[in-house]
């Protein structure tokens, strides 16, 4: 810890040195239009069942929709008038209001991450939506919206500039020598299309479904309606007249055709989501731009990355993909819905890069060798207890639904389910380096981290009661940032003093990891 003492006072009769202003900004004149846009396209489903009504109310409506239109336009002046921004020393500080100011000073050290957001319409006038992140914050710090785009990655050079460039005036910024931006991946058309085939959207295109069939009922007259549901109720009859055979086959074709819509599904989403994805660095400053209709560009500092995670779904891992996210400090999701891809670092990549890109987020991890450790054996145990109380529960209801002894045939899984118990075991493990801190679980399926220890910050040993009858425990270590990742690096059925000995080890290496920076 570093203890800042305060330097003597100056006399009276010199001059004290001011903050030197890096970079000073106002919005782009289209805040105005941009804005106006997309306050009507907001009120467009409205206005509909308005202007359907008899001519009183309409007019009335109307009158309300003129109101709020020059309202909006009113404040959306004032906010171009009075928003301005700043770098300053070592803060980015924003000012708005022209009844109650208000000044917002946020320090470029905890800003981790701009945001630079193309829609349709920012698109058609070339402008942009920059989005200010902090360490800690629920959300957007600050919007800033909107600007051009050479005035955003002017603002975003200016703060990742800031630990080379703390007091220099902007002009002397510009003319740091700054390495030059290395793409290190781009995905095509191909790439985005094995991403939605080998992702799992069953249940988008179940929900696609019931929304057809709600809308339908909605739109179509009573009289078609009726006409279907009557259709579906005959053939529903005729599958039973015809026996179990023909309903089986129904059903299977029912279920490819929602498999198939749920591919469609995946496939559309992905291209739309990351089309034209770009990953580059540029020194320690990682890039990413992504988007067909929305695009959206952001940087992510090296050293902000907590939490490292490697998804190896079970399609993807057949095929040999991976796909890679992280969790930055202080990351939180702006809301459960949050489906913008933020956290992916890399949607899909192949298996034999994956050496290649993890060295990209980590340059020492190939510096840090570290033993892998298997967890305790006595996971084949726990785990074949639990599939045994599972059989016979499937038995009992078996037997008890067929009136017959038939389910018992169930317990035939049992060798089954131990070798799946044994490769699972068998790919349990973690690994303890100086620097970090890896774990991997799962066989079909299997989830990989990588953690800095410098950003552990709380390393908790839990035992269940299953887990003190067999002496074992789970280590859980927990970052700054879990928003994304699926929560916290876990690795469970550990011996408890192994378990005990890492949390210990890890803290200490944490601890001085922190004290020596």
């Amino acid at each position: 810890m570093q203890t800042e003492i305060p330097p003597p006072s100056a006399p009276e009769n010199r001059f004290t040195t001011l903050p030197v202003k890096l970079l000073e900004g106002r919005l782009h004149p289209l805040t105005l239009v941009v804005g106006l846009v997309s306050s009507l396209r907001r009120l467009i489903i409205p206005a509909i069942p308005i202007l359907l009504f008899g001519n009183t109310f309409r007019w009335g409506g109307i009158g309300l929709f003129i109101v709020i239109i020059g309202g909006t336009l009113v404040s959306l002046l004032l906010r171009y008038l009075s928003f301005s921004y700043r770098i300053e020393g070592q803060e980015l500080i924003t000012r708005e209001g022209l009844i109650e100011r208000q000044e917002r000073h946020i320090p470029l050290e905890k800003v981790h991450e701009i945001r630079i957001e193309q829609n349709l319409l920012h698109r058609i006038f070339d402008v942009v939506e920059a989005v200010v992140e902090t360490a800690g914050a629920e959300g957007a710090e600050a919007k800033l919206s909107v600007l051009s785009r050479a005035e955003a990655e002017r603002l975003r050079e200016a703060v990742a500039a800031r630990g080379e460039a703390k007091n220099l005036p902007v002009d002397a910024v510009e003319t740091l020598a700054k390495p030059e931006r290395e793409v290190i991946r781009t995905l095509g058309l191909r790439d985005l299309i094995w991403h939605g085939l080998t992702s799992n959207h069953l249940l988008s295109a179940l929900a696609i479904m019931g929304a057809l069939w709600a809308f339908a009922d909605d739109v179509l007259p009573n009289s078609i309606y009726q006409q279907l549901g009557k259709f579906l109720k005959m053939a529903a009859g005729q599958m039973y007249q015809q026996g179990w055979r023909a309903a089986v086959m129904v059903a299977l074709a029912g279920l490819a055709a929602v498999m198939i819509l749920g591919l469609v599904v995946s496939v559309v989403g992905s291209v739309i989501k990351f089309y034209g994805f770009t990953l580059s660095r540029q020194g320690d400053e990682l890039f990413r731009s992504y988007g067909l209709i929305t695009r959206r560009a952001s940087s992510l500092p090296r050293r902000r990355i907590q939490v490292l995670k490697i998804e190896e779904g079970m399609i993807r891992r057949w095929f040999g993909l991976v796909t890679l996210r992280a969790d930055i400090s202080g990351s939180k999701k702006e809301d459960e819905d949050d489906n913008t891809g933020r956290d992916v670092l890399m949607p899909v990549a192949k298996a034999s890069e994956l050496e290649h890109l993890v060295s990209v987020f980590f340059p020492q991890l190939a510096a840090d060798p570290a033993e892998w450790k298997m967890v305790s054996r006595l996971a084949v145990q726990r785990s074949m207890v639990f599939a045994a109380l599972l059989l016979c529960l499937a038995v009992a209801v078996l037997c008890f639904l067929t009136r017959s002894w038939l389910g018992i045939g169930l317990f035939l899984l049992l060798p089954a389910l131990y070798w799946l118990s044994v490769k699972s075991y068998r790919n349990f493990g973690y690994a303890l380096g100086a620097e970090f801190f890896r774990t991997r679980s799962g066989w079909l399926g299997r989830e990989s981290y990588v953690v800095p220890i410098e950003k552990s910050q709380v390393i908790v040993v839990r035992q269940s009661p299953f887990d003190r009858w067999l002496n074992l425990a789970s280590l859980q270590v927990d970052t700054a940032g879990q928003a994304y990742t699926g929560g916290s690096p876990n690795i469970s059925n550990l011996p408890m003093a192994e378990a005990l000995q890492v949390a210990r080890t890890l803290a200490r290496k944490a601890s001085r990891a922190s004290a020596n920076f």
